[in-house]
């Protein structure tokens, strides 16, 4: 009678072992990928914002200024400019997707100077409000208002930036909904 040959338990445990790492380091490749291409997907959003800014300050020589003017816009900037809420969407035409995407939910934040000719988008990188705690990504013609020289134009903060654009409105957008959620 011929003699068979078989796995023994040690190998077979060390090719279960083997594959349990594959696929540990499959898995914490596919969660990096994702999160990376949310974060670029989140930060062409807040460009594309910016670029429909421009083009509105283009034709009306100054963007949507913030506060309590008769023109201005008191709170939930993008929600109501882009037509989510409200009846006054000052930036749809101006946006080339229509309906405009921004992605997997974040919240996207907003502020210019007193009359309207400097400008800042922020996007959290970390979901509404950034409670993944990732940061967030700026764009504009002057991050914190300063024209002369050499304005930061674009930028990548920590979260611990938070303080700072917590003080710009915000409109909350949800993957489902849009920019539905009414801040309270």
């Amino acid at each position: 009678m011929k003699k068979v040959k078989s796995f023994t338990l040690i190998e077979l445990l060390i090719v279960m072992g083997i594959l349990v790492i594959l696929i540990g380091t499959a898995i914490i490749t596919a969660r990096y990928a994702i999160q990376r291409s949310q974060k670029i997907f989140h930060m062409a959003a807040a460009e594309e914002l910016e670029q429909a800014l421009l083009s509105y300050k283009n034709e009306n020589k100054y963007v949507p200024r913030m506060g309590s003017c008769s023109s201005c816009v008191v709170e939930e900037f993008f929600a109501y400019s882009l037509g989510y809420k409200g009846t006054n969407a000052m930036l749809l035409e101006y946006i080339e997707e229509t309906p405009f995407d921004g992605g997997s939910d974040a919240t996207y934040y907003y502020a210019t100077d007193d009359i309207g000719q400097f400008f800042v988008v922020c996007v959290s990188l970390g979901g509404i409000d950034d409670e993944n705690q990732l940061g967030y990504y700026c764009t504009g013609t002057g991050i914190g208002f300063v024209p002369e020289g050499n304005p930061i134009t674009k930028q990548e903060l920590g979260p611990d930036a938070a303080t700072i654009i917590n003080t710009m409105d915000d409109s909350d957008w949800e993957k489902d909904t849009g920019f539905a959620r009414t801040s309270m």
